[in-house]
């Protein structure tokens, strides 16, 4: 939480098991989303791991929205195409 003069502020995350809020069944029919599966089946008692790179950055004035991310060089690139604005991203981790 950060103070700010006029209140505070609050962020959260959410970490779920499937990408939207979508029924079980709609995430089983959707399949995949950007060449990635959007669930798992897992056999009784086994276990899986995942890891999360996140990025957490303040947008460039002017920018109001995403048209496109992609991974290029191993640099997340965001655009907006209205206003040409363009955000690049570097992990120190390998994506």
């Amino acid at each position: 939480m950060q103070y700010i003069p006029n209140g505070w502020s609050g962020r959260g995350l959410e970490f779920a098991i499937q990408p939207f809020d979508l029924p079980r069944r709609e995430m089983v029919e959707l399949n995949r989303m950007f060449d990635t599966p959007v669930y798992r089946w897992l056999p009784a008692k086994s276990k899986i791991a995942t890891r999360f790179l996140l990025f957490y950055v303040k947008s460039p004035e002017g920018m109001t929205r995403v048209d496109d991310v992609r991974l290029e060089n191993g640099k997340l690139i965001v655009e907006d195409h209205a206003s040409g604005k363009t955000l690049t991203l570097v992990s120190s981790l390998p994506l």
